[in-house]
């Protein structure tokens, strides 16, 4: 894989968007509702102040601070001087003789009008400096986890796919050399080994791409009413060759569930659920598939009764790259991707997935989507 191309996969991985509202601007309505909203509650506040009798200069910081929280809650330093405009309208309108009016008597209140205005854009400049201040340190976060990524990505690539690569290099080499006598059972062996190593690569490479196009926004889910029954049994045909190693168990629902889904890509959540199992617990394990109802959703579970997850590894085993127990490649013979692209897909279902105990012991991985009713008049 070329350097270039890795750079490329690694811009794809790094265009998933952030999460919903995290970082889109407030509405117009909304920056001006949250405006008048402080500016009604600091001025209700000065009121009271000066009704108890506290002094001029303590009613004014008020409305100086309820600019201040403007400005902190609201998107632009429009909002913030619309603010100041409106503090000073208020403590004049409540506060200075004539009350109620917004007529000035005498130079000492026009001079507290004056200092507001200034101490007003003064305190809405200083949030706006401090939001340019963040905002670049948050950049200069970005791009340092962005080169910690591409080390990692970089890293996973090349010892990843190096290991298969040299075994298929090497068991090839034995096959083609005419003067090394092998039995039947032996060239079988080495058969079966490049077919598994060519599979797992294949299966890298596919999950690589899948996450790119699905978090880049490439992929449209052709989504339809499915059986979910029948999603499994299509699912359990794909599993790795290694599933005859362990007791694989799939429970029928009870009771008839239908979910809105990409029947495709729900196939390989389930398959890449099931292989990592597989992958992560000793020969003869059992594994179990089943589903239930958990509310407007259907929810799917692959539970073993393996070594289990530990606490720690739980907060982690989705994210991009991250192995469980941190293993090597050559040990867990994975990339972390697998777990990373179920999120990905069951997120863009409007579902969600997370890990739990199984009892006694082992991990069960648990993924729901949104749940279709049975028409009975159809």
């Amino acid at each position: 894989m070329a350097p270039s191309s890795i750079d490329g996969l690694f811009d794809a991985l790094m265009a998933l968007p952030s999460a919903p509202g995290s970082s889109s601007r407030r509405s117009v309505s909304l920056n001006l509702l949250v405006m008048l909203g402080c500016q009604a509650v600091f001025t209700l506040f000065a009121i009271l102040l000066d009704a108890a009798g506290f002094s001029d200069a303590t009613v004014v910081i008020i409305f100086v601070t309820g600019v201040l929280v403007t400005a902190m809650l609201t998107d632009g330093q429009a909002y913030s001087l619309a603010a100041s405009i409106v503090s000073i309208l208020c403590y004049n309108y409540f506060l200075i003789d004539p009350r109620f009016s917004l007529q000035i008597n005498g130079r000492d209140y026009a001079g507290t009008i004056t200092a507001m205005v200034i101490f007003a854009l003064l305190a809405s400049s200083l949030v706006a400096s401090l939001r340019r201040n963040a905002a670049l340190s948050m950049r200069a976060s970005v791009v340092a986890e962005r080169e910690q990524l591409r080390a990692n990505l970089l890293r996973s690539v090349s010892h990843d796919l190096r290991t298969p690569l040299t075994s298929i290099s090497g068991n090839a080499d034995m096959l083609l050399d005419d003067e090394v006598s092998l039995s039947d059972e032996v060239r079988g062996q080495l058969t079966r080994d490049i077919y598994d190593d060519a599979t797992w690569l294949r299966t890298v490479v596919e999950n690589l791409l899948a996450v790119t196009r699905l978090e880049d926004g490439d992929v449209m889910l052709n989504l339809d009413v499915e059986l979910v029954d029948d999603v499994i049994e299509e699912a359990m045909r794909h599993v790795s060759r290694d599933a005859r190693f362990h007791e694989i168990v799939v429970v029928p629902s009870n009771d008839l569930l239908l979910a809105r889904l990409d029947p495709q890509v729900i196939v390989q959540v389930i398959v890449n659920l099931v292989n990592n199992a597989i992958a992560h617990t000793p020969e003869g394990s059992t594994i179990t598939i089943s589903s239930h109802r958990e509310g407007p959703m259907v929810a799917v579970e692959v539970a073993d009764n393996g070594p289990g997850i530990s606490d720690e590894d739980k907060d982690q085993v989705f994210e991009l790259f991250y192995t469980a127990g941190h293993k090597s490649a050559d040990v867990g013979r994975s990339m972390g991707l697998g777990l990373s692209l179920c999120r990905s897909i069951v997120t863009a279902h409007g579902g969600t997935i997370r890990v739990e105990d199984a009892d006694p012991h082992g991990a069960r991985f648990i993924f729901t989507l949104p749940a279709e009713e049975v028409d009975q008049h159809a």
